[in-house]
């Protein structure tokens, strides 16, 4: 009986499939709704003028017309329509035009006569036609974005985009950010997603670090062994933890035809990619290949440890130098982009100093120290000013770190600000041109939110998508005149923590949106809140195109952790000693005792930093008080040169000049093996009663198996109680 129902059932139900499926299609058609596109996107358009008239309908049967014989909007009309396939569902067909003829549907014109700005754009909108016009075809392709992120996600059939004139351009001419792909090595198809990232955020510089100590990535063919050697490690340390490896052989290389490949993709979406190869520190893959180029002559290995390597190249050696000019002279043969980054950060002197042809090479130069910088300081001077005469003979010019102030430095050269602000402020008021990118603001490698202890593993550090947003590049210390050297802002992620490209992205996003705002918009047309409303549809595209992105912002967790209030909290609290580091200060003494408890990002503002003396604090309980209880947190991080307290004391007053002891303990050294992370002191004796409570805890020095050996060690503590 079961089985006669059944085929009864899957008789009738052929006979009346196509009956249900057409009833389906109608009461969808009759119940279609018309979803408006919202030009509320990131970066925010300079004006949207809203007009009259009927909103434009898009449908699948639009075309995009764009200007006959003319490639570059060819390309920019492919990238549309593939843009609203991916984002609709349906393509548009594409056909030229000549400009003179008019078109119903989506026109894309050159207009370079009718813009002040490179890289502008204009959107009109009637009934009839979307007009996308531009100062060049990056204007134009920009207008495309701004297009592409003003669509619902997932509307079939049609859309209407209201009338509108949309005039835009960005501030700034340098938008970019950086990858370092020889920490950790990416494949070519992931970096090219990334490339599509920087150009959805309306980016056009992409910094590409293809050297360090622990690999080198570019194909230079005068010197193959460069990528059988130097482009692979034998292991890698593990975590934060200087004493303990793995045992994969991590590495690879681009080729240069790949490279030229990467460099046509991003040209493409209008993407200007940027080599660097640093120099002369973070060599030492180059040394483990020719390690008759150090100063030492070896052995050296690809490193297989992070931090800053003592071991870089022997400008005293004639043939390091010809050895940098053949690499510049290939890398611009692969890079047509006219800066190239030369690097020029952390590089010790120690070597240098010891080496006979350094210093014969400092005597041959007649160079001299002076009460601002060391003979070695004007060596490397010497070296930067070489190799940017290689690249100035090819017509193009050089960026280096800011740490290529220290000496002299070329009148043409541009800075990358990363340590503060302060070298980008120096080089601004020399003539410098100058690009931002301040660690506390865009350092993507840091921490995103100050749970870290549910967070991917990072460098360590603390940067939000508020503090990002917050940046303002243009400094009122400095004077007009001085602002025009700003030339644009940048983040980097450097990749000793981010082993994965889906890593990668997660880092990258939603900060990048954050910054893209900083980068196109005016100062006085951000506004955060706003921001955030309209990082939900872009949160939307990021889904769309399976980006691994962070959500703190979406679903904001408790940053704010109180305690109740005990004796000491929000009372009068004074240093004896020192300050803070002015770089962790938070606000002050008063955050020692403000209630509020720092969480795992020891940069997050809460946690309150000092370095190579004791913290020092005397609480004033405003009235002799009965207690028999202190306690503190402290904050370790290992690899940040963040160390456990090394003792504590905790003394009484009743005049507050008159200490006596009541309380002392001692602490052992953590170790590799003990975790990093918050750790609570308490510190117990017999009541007391007194107005004042002074409270020293004490620091120590690195110990012999750390890299900054002998250094003092940080001491990141919050909240202290009296209980």
């Amino acid at each position: 009986m079961n089985y006669l129902c059944s085929k009864f059932n899957i008789y009738y139900m052929k006979k009346l499939f196509p009956l249900i499926c057409l009833a389906v299609l109608m009461l969808t058609a009759c119940n279609e709704k018309l979803v408006e596109a919202s030009y509320d996107i990131i970066p925010l358009p300079k004006e949207v003028q809203v007009n009259e008239g009927n909103a434009f309908i898009l449908t699948p049967n639009v075309k995009v017309y764009y200007e006959a014989g003319n490639a570059d909007m060819q390309r920019n009309a492919q990238f549309l329509t593939g843009y609203v396939k991916d984002i609709l569902g349906f393509g548009l067909e594409i056909e030229e035009f000549e400009p003179e003829t008019a078109k119903d549907g989506i026109v894309l014109l050159l207009c370079p006569d009718a813009f002040e700005e490179t890289e502008a754009y204009r959107i009109e909108i009637t009934s009839k036609q979307v007009m996308v016009s531009g100062s060049d075809a990056a204007g134009v392709f920009y207008g495309i974005q701004t297009l592409r992120k003003s669509l619902p996600i997932g509307v079939a059939n049609k859309v209407a985009l209201p009338c509108v004139t949309i005039n835009d351009f960005p501030c700034f001419h340098y938008r970019g950010m950086h990858l370092d792909p020889s920490r950790h090595f990416f494949a070519l198809d992931s970096v090219k997603q990334y490339v599509d990232m920087l150009a959805m955020h309306n980016m056009n510089r992409f910094h590409f670090h293809i050297t360090d100590d622990q690999g080198w990535r570019v194909e230079i063919k005068k010197y193959p062994e460069l990528c059988e050697i130097g482009a692979y490690r034998d292991n890698t340390v593990i975590g934060h933890n200087s004493n303990l490896y793995d045992s994969i052989r991590h590495g690879g290389y681009y080729t240069q035809d790949e490279l030229r490949d990467l460099v046509q993709y991003a040209a493409d979406r209008y993407i200007t990619i940027i080599p660097e190869i640093d120099l002369p520190g973070h060599m030492q893959a180059a040394l483990a290949t020719y390690p008759e180029l150090g100063c030492t002559g070896g052995p050296y290995e690809v490193w297989r440890r992070w931090g800053i390597s003592d071991d870089v190249l022997c400008p005293g050696n004639e043939d390091a130098m010809v050895f940098l000019e053949d690499v510049l002279n290939e890398v611009m043969d692969i890079f047509p982009s006219d800066i190239i980054h030369m690097g020029g950060d952390e590089c010790p002197k120690v070597r240098w100093k010891e080496c006979p042809k350094c210093q014969a090479k400092i005597k041959e130069l007649g160079i001299k120290a002076d009460d601002k910088f060391t003979a070695e300081d004007y060596l490397q001077s010497y070296v930067m000013d070489r190799m940017e005469k290689v690249v100035e003979a090819r017509g193009r010019r050089v960026i280096g770190w800011d740490e290529i102030l220290e000496g002299k430095v070329a009148d043409n050269a541009i800075i990358m600000s990363w340590r503060g602000t302060e070298g980008g402020m120096e080089a601004a008021k020399k003539g410098h041109d100058v690009i931002w990118v301040p660690t506390s603001y865009f350092y993507f490698d840091y921490y995103q939110s100050e749970d870290i202890a549910n967070e991917p593993l990072a460098i360590g550090g603390y940067v939000p998508v508020d503090r990002v947003y917050s940046f303002n590049p243009l400094p009122e210390e400095l004077s007009a005149e001085e602002q025009q050297h700003i030339i644009g802002v940048q983040a980097n992620i450097w990749t000793e923590y981010i082993a994965t490209f889906n890593h990668v992205m997660y880092m990258a996003l939603p900060r990048a949106a954050a910054l893209a705002e900083v980068q196109w918009c005016r100062q006085d047309q951000r506004n955060y809140d706003a921001f955030l409303n309209r990082m939900s549809h872009m949160a939307e595209i990021y889904d769309l195109y399976r980006y691994n992105y962070a959500k703190h912002i979406f679903h904001p967790e408790a940053l704010i952790d109180t305690i109740p209030p005990t004796l000491a909290t929000h009372k009068p609290i004074t240093l004896r000693q020192d300050p803070p580091s002015q770089k962790y200060a938070a606000h002050g003494a008063e955050s020692l005792n403000d209630g509020v408890l720092g969480k795992g990002a020891y940069a997050s503002g809460r946690w309150v930093g000092f370095r190579g003396y004791p913290v020092d604090a005397v609480i004033d309980l405003e009235s002799a008080s009965q207690f028999s209880h202190v306690n503190f947190n402290a904050n370790v991080n290992k690899g940040s040169w963040i160390y456990n307290p090394k003792s504590a004391t905790v003394l009484v007053s009743d005049d507050g000049e008159n200490y006596r002891d009541v309380a002392h303990d001692e602490y052992p050294i953590s170790t590799w093996e003990d975790r990093d992370g918050i750790f609570h002191y308490a510190l117990d004796f017999d009541p007391v009663t007194a107005r004042y409570v002074e409270v020293v805890i004490e620091s120590f020095d690195l110990p012999v198996d750390h890299e900054g050996y002998g250094e003092p060690a940080w001491l990141f503590i919050d909240e202290i109680e009296v209980k």
